[in-house]
């Protein structure tokens, strides 16, 4: 029976392989290895993993941090599904699954990245507030996470709520965010994409309080632009225990974040257009005054 392998990394995506019968699968840090773990805790040839005689056998290969399985430490070992395999300091779990559920797994990875590509907009006009909405529920819906926000702001002390789904968000205030403020202020300052899992391991997430009370399993935060700005940031988490965001979900946020700036762009742009517009009309006013004034005195 073929079988998945999900690598969790604590400070990026996870990595989905699929192994097949009748084949080995070298795991390490070399290129030349099959199954690829890009850890400094990993060895360049760490194990091997086999399909023989109508099951999985995984080997460790004199690897410098060992392998474990379920907690234990193997030299060799029978795998069963949903065996948690420990390479180094990354934690892999180990999956049976039969070809017509790997094909499902396929047909659906498929299904939710053509979707992220291909999900058409509603008009940039009157509707952008409710296209935004849309698009945070994709992102939801695509990625598997359970809630998420919109933000955005000239600073991190003025982000305002744009549009959210799955929080309670009267009266907002950052302090009191439901999410991990920590990850928003460092997107925000820094520019950058924020994706942890089991943010409890997480070096700078950690130590907030915050963190510990709401119990957060995995999140993602990306920042938003506008003429080379951080003008605010889109974020989602989910609780459930066992959830990792793989590469593919990055891939999608990614993509469906790049539709959400532009709608954001063009919010912006409008509300600099009205602004305009506001000081074009009270000009154009006061000049049809003077005019109408001058008009009134030639007249007498």
């Amino acid at each position: 029976m073929p079988a998945r392998i999900t690598v969790c990394y604590p400070n990026q995506p996870a990595v989905e392989s699929f192994l097949y019968e009748g084949s080995g699968y070298r795991i390490g840090r070399a290129n030349e290895c099959e199954l690829l773990l890009d850890h400094p805790t990993v060895s360049r040839q760490h194990a091997k993993v086999a399909h023989t005689n109508d099951i999985w056998q995984l080997e460790d290969q004199r690897s410098r941090n060992g392998t474990k399985v379920n907690g234990i430490a193997i030299t060799q070992s029978t795998l069963k599904t949903d065996a948690l395999i420990s390479v180094g300091e990354l934690d892999c779990l180990f999956e049976t699954k039969s070809v017509a559920q790997l094909d499902a797994i396929h047909s659906h990875n498929q299904w939710r990245l053509s979707n992220s590509k291909s999900m058409s907009a509603l008009p940039m006009s009157e509707h952008l507030q409710q296209n935004l909405s849309a698009q945070l529920q994709n992102i939801i819906m695509l990625t598997g996470t359970q809630r998420g926000i919109i933000l955005l702001g000239d600073t991190l002390s003025t982000l305002q709520v744009s549009i959210a789904h799955g929080m309670q968000l009267q009266d907002f205030k950052l302090a009191k965010f439901e999410g991990s403020v920590g990850a928003i202020s460092q997107c925000f300052q820094s520019g950058q994409a924020v994706i942890a899992m089991d943010i409890s391991q997480h070096e700078r997430l950690s130590a907030r309080k915050s963190i510990e009370l709401k119990k957060i399993s995995a999140l993602a935060c990306i920042p938003l632009f506008y003429e080379n700005s951080v003008v605010g940031v889109v974020y989602t988490d989910s609780k459930l225990s066992d959830k990792v965001l793989t590469e593919l979900d990055i891939e999608i946020l990614s993509t469906m974040s790049q539709q959400i700036q532009a709608s954001v762009q063009a919010i912006l742009l409008q509300k600099s257009i009205d602004s305009l517009q506001g000081i074009l009309d009270q000009n154009t006013k006061q000049l049809t005054g003077i005019i109408d004034y001058n008009l009134l005195n030639l007249c007498h």
